[in-house]
């Protein structure tokens, strides 16, 4: 097996809007919390929203040993999620000097070509997951645009000073808790 275990949970959540028939996709990543700890808490608003549509464990490492096999880091691992391809096609090895190659289209820019007006959302701590991974804005994407942002978070060291085994997502969770359909949620520990 993997010596660093990095579990990505995955909920794929397809549910029925209150007030209208409009399907939505909702993907949560939960980096560096193993599958196993989410499954033992049982957190009541993450089982809440996979009772609505599913939940699934994502494996993002590869075979051990083949073409496919991927370091467990936090930006291989998206970009494996965001573009169903390995680090041999998608081109990220690692967490920096990020170089990805846009001829493997993320879900965002999947969901942005189709004959339907889809909305498109991030909630990320780390902005490089939006302009760097997915491409906003790049022209190897088309201009991407994703259409609802709250990221950056890592930057901000004046709201947001890093502090021991810290996590940002809760504090961000209760200021931005009423922002609209969410696509991608990265949670960091610091």
């Amino acid at each position: 097996m993997m010596k660093r275990l990095l579990i990505f949970l995955w909920v794929v959540c397809c549910v029925t809007a209150l007030q209208g028939k409009t399907r939505k996709a909702l993907y949560i990543v939960l980096d560096g919390i193993p599958a196993d700890y989410i499954e033992r808490v049982h957190p009541k608003n993450i089982f809440d929203i996979a009772s609505k549509g599913g939940y699934a464990r994502a494996y993002t490492g590869g075979e051990v040993g083949a073409y496919s096999q991927t370091p467990t880091i936090s930006a291989i691992g998206y970009m494996n999620i965001l573009t169903g391809t390995w680090m041999n096609k998608h081109n990220v090895n690692g967490n920096s000097n990020l170089n990805p190659n846009y001829n493997y289209w993320s879900l965002f820019r999947i969901a942005k070509n189709q004959n339907k007006d889809f909305k498109t959302a991030l909630f990320s701590s780390w902005t490089d997951n939006r302009t760097v991974l997915i491409g906003e804005g790049k022209p190897e994407t088309d201009h991407l645009k994703i259409d609802y942002v709250c990221d950056g978070y890592e930057l901000d060291k004046n709201r947001f000073p890093a502090k021991k085994d810290d996590l940002i997502f809760l504090i961000l969770t209760q200021l931005y808790a009423k922002k609209p359909l969410l696509v991608s949620v990265r949670m960091l520990l610091i």
